[in-house]
């Protein structure tokens, strides 16, 4: 290659590697700041999209989570009233085994019955009263809650559907029941111990939900995490590796300012020619 004033190729080189090596820097940088290894498609085009499409994924289980945790608080709710209408059974129960009884006259039956009408009423005032955000849970307004616990839309993998059994004094079937007399007495005896079995039966299906949600939710949280794992190697930087590529473009760009610096120079040299 001649020598001349007019080009300075070697200073042109220069330039060029040491643009490159900035932007290298400038890119390790960046990367460094945020912690992430792709920042933009550029940088890993194919491991942007899977990573995205997980993050995606791992938020929609996030969701799934609270709203496990939504629907075992909902079915809490339930079973609480339940138990309650269950201790107002038991006590219906003694009511009638009392008035049952032939050393009871009218009079003390009618004050028996008085109390086992309040307490039919009760459980029909619980069953309409116990709602989770405006949905009434056990007074027969619905007969199935579907939780959506999967980010999918397969009813059969994404959805938990459960009963919801009714348990209003005609629900139990001692609405119109009385104990002023000891055959009414028996008769409501009889319907209190079916009742006492439906109640429970309508419990076991309450738990049964529960515990299913517990399994659900503690499946979600693996899921979560296994996915998040996934996406943390696909998108997350190594912040030693990275570290380890900074320092180098450091290097490179401190040595290419200098060199730089020398091909400047190096026309002037040539100007002694002419001297």
């Amino acid at each position: 290659m001649p020598l001349n004033v007019v080009s300075n190729y070697a200073a042109n080189v220069a330039h060029r590697n040491l643009l490159k090596t900035d932007m290298q820097a400038s890119s390790s940088l960046a990367k460094l700041s945020i912690g992430k290894r792709v920042i933009s498609a550029r940088d890993d085009a194919a491991s942007m999209a899977i990573g995205q499409r997980m993050n995606a994924e791992v938020q929609g289980l996030k969701q799934a989570v609270v709203n496990a945790g939504q629907a075992n608080s909902m079915l809490q709710i339930a079973d609480g009233a339940m138990n309650t209408i269950s201790d107002i059974l038991t006590r219906m129960k003694v009511l009638a085994m009392q008035s049952g009884s032939e050393n009871l006259g009218e009079t003390e039956r009618g004050f028996l019955d008085t109390e086992f009408q309040a307490l039919i009423g009760e459980i029909d005032r619980i069953a309409g009263d116990t709602d989770f955000n405006g949905t009434k849970l056990i007074n027969g307004d619905i007969t199935t809650l579907t939780f959506k616990i999967g980010t999918g839309t397969v009813a059969a993998e994404d959805d938990l559907t459960f009963t919801m059994t009714a348990v209003t004094a005609s629900d139990l079937g001692v609405d119109g029941d009385t104990i002023t007399g000891v055959t009414d007495s028996a008769t409501a005896l009889t319907n209190i111990n079916a009742a006492i079995d439906t109640l429970n039966t309508a419990r076991a299906d309450v738990g049964a939900a529960q515990n299913r949600l517990d399994f659900a939710s503690e499946n979600l949280r693996v899921s979560i995490e296994n996915a998040e794992a996934a996406r943390s190697t696909l998108l997350d930087l190594d912040l030693a590796a990275e570290m380890t590529t900074f320092t180098s473009k450091q290097v490179l760009m401190q040595s290419g300012v200098a060199m730089l610096a020398q091909a400047n120079l190096m026309p002037q040299d040539l100007l002694r020619l002419l001297q």
